[in-house]
């Protein structure tokens, strides 16, 4: 806990320092190159600076395209309405109401709307209106420029670094999670905490936002195993929804639970599943011959018992309690066998 809090800590003191270096740049650049207002460069970095490099980029476009869009409405508007109240009011009703509309299609005509209201009343009154715009559009556009070049280039906080971290300590806790599953089956099929995954699942599901962020942007500025991020996420999705609902399979049987013959066959399936699951989550090899026996070796020593009438000893509801869970231990020791396979990690 002390270490995260540090951690975030720190990741905020980098974020306020590049905002800081940020700003500097903005107004040192806007005052070299010319333009009258530098405060709005200033204002467009503050503005567009995100902790992540992924949400920079976007709010750099989203600033940007924006503002073209907005001032390209405002130079429409000062062209074809002169300067006189009725005239201003019908502008701004037309060009503000226009972009607003066009939000429907893109989120970035909002940007434009505030803008067009931005460029069009601040020169109002301005002798040269259309150069006066021309000049917001490139104080907003060196703010953008400083915003993007010190997020990529100053303490880059990738989202695809951030996504990995999330991932390895996923998939640690899904490979516990499942080490306690099988240790409370090997007990008697002893109760489990039904919310279990609950947690895990919510986080999961957020995986996939960070995901997209990395392949929309970040993967254009830095190099990125998309193929594996990918993998690594679709598969940890796959694999809570395969065994989420093993803690209820654990609770709906009342009443004393039976020792598993099985268990020295069930104990290596799971260790090796776990192991499967912290490779997979790092991005490691993975020698899975390992999982391969073991999953040939439940199978095998399932149908001997079988053979022998042992599973007799059940009654109907402990019987497909035994085999739901068996089956699900085994069929998720597969699927991760062909994950594995797929990419070639565990050669």
């Amino acid at each position: 806990m002390a270490l995260s809090l540090r951690k975030i800590i720190s990741s905020h003191v980098r974020h306020g320092m590049k905002v800081g270096l940020a700003s500097v740049l903005a107004y040192v650049v806007s005052g070299w190159s010319g333009v009258p207002y530098a405060y709005w460069a200033v204002i467009t970095t503050v503005i567009v600076m995100q902790m992540h490099v992924a949400d920079s980029i976007n709010m750099c476009l989203y600033r940007f395209t924006g503002t073209a869009i907005g001032a390209g409405m405002g130079i429409l508007m000062i062209l074809i309405f002169p300067p006189t109240p009725i005239y201003t009011l019908i502008a701004i009703f037309l060009g503000t109401g226009t972009c607003a509309y066009l939000t429907r299609y893109d989120a970035r005509y909002r940007m434009a709307a505030i803008t067009m209201a931005i460029v069009f009343l601040s020169g109002l009154f301005e002798e040269h209106r259309i150069e006066y715009t021309l000049f917001r559009v490139a104080e907003i556009g060196i703010g953008v420029l400083c915003a993007f070049v010190v997020s990529v280039v100053v303490w880059p906080n990738r989202t695809a670094s951030v996504l990995l971290e999330r991932l390895r300590t996923q998939y640690d806790q899904v490979a516990d999670n499942f080490l306690l599953l099988v240790d409370n089956f090997l007990h008697q099929q002893r109760k489990t905490d039904p919310d279990l995954f609950f947690d895990l699942a919510r986080e999961v599901q957020a995986n996939r936002e960070l995901y997209n962020k990395i392949y929309a942007t970040e993967r254009r500025v830095f190099r990125a195993d998309i193929d594996l991020l990918g993998l690594q996420v679709n598969t940890l999705n796959s694999v809570v929804e395969r065994i989420q609902s093993a803690p209820n399979l654990l609770n709906e049987v009342e009443g004393d639970g039976f020792d598993i013959i099985m268990a020295p066959e069930l104990t290596r399936l799971g260790q090796d599943i776990a192991d499967a699951l912290r490779a997979i989550g790092r991005g490691e090899k993975y020698d899975s011959h390992h999982l391969a026996r073991s999953v040939d070796a439940v199978e095998k020593r399932f149908i001997e018992l079988r053979e022998e009438g042992v599973i007799e000893r059940f009654d109907v509801r402990r019987y497909f309690q035994v085999m739901s869970f068996i089956n699900t231990a085994q069929h998720l020791g597969e699927f991760l066998l062909l994950v594995l396979n797929k990419q070639q990690l565990p050669e």
